[in-house]
């Protein structure tokens, strides 16, 4: 059983992926970049196009992440791009219940291009989204963490996601 000790220490070495935006107290960096696309039901009326302008999603149920996401739960619904709030039928806390609910016709969701290909199924058909800003990847760390290790984390993640790190760079 971890003590008080121990869960504080694993707390202060936390780092992560994430995308953006990130929780409050913590510096990131961006390794990766990709469009937001639609997961959509294989028989919504949008499936045909090969491009989904966002225009033609704003009345639609979303599947969304809980409220306690914040920040997160608005990039995913596209907030900044809607004149009024989203039509959210549905919350769930993962992507494996986020791909069920859309499978069942319950709403549609955004999400990143990578995960479309990571999370390919029959029932499910993801295009591109026209008219949004693109999603942002980075690795996480909480402020004024100069460790070593944060520093190896960090160095190591841009060598896999987006190439090597500049000298001294963090």
């Amino acid at each position: 059983m971890a003590g008080p000790d121990r869960r504080s220490r694993q707390r202060r070495n936390r780092r992560r992926l994430l995308w953006l935006p990130a929780p409050a107290g913590y510096e990131h960096k961006v390794v990766s970049t990709e469009d937001r696309w639609v997961g959509l039901p294989r028989g919504h009326r949008l499936a045909g196009l090969d491009v989904v302008p966002f225009a033609e999603l704003a009345d639609e149920p979303f599947v969304a992440l809980p409220g306690s996401a914040g920040p997160m739960r608005d990039f995913w619904l596209a907030a900044e791009q809607r004149t009024g709030p989203a039509r959210v039928a549905v919350e769930v806390e993962t992507a494996e219940e986020a791909f069920e609910a859309v499978a069942a016709g319950t709403g549609i969701m955004l999400v990143a291009e990578g995960n479309a290909e990571v999370y390919r199924r029959d029932d499910v058909v993801t295009r591109p989204v026209s008219g949004l800003p693109p999603a942002e990847l980075a690795v996480l760390w909480h402020e004024g963490d100069s460790r070593e290790a944060v520093r190896v984390f960090t160095d190591a993640c841009r060598r896999c996601l987006c190439g090597r790190p500049s000298p001294g760079a963090r």
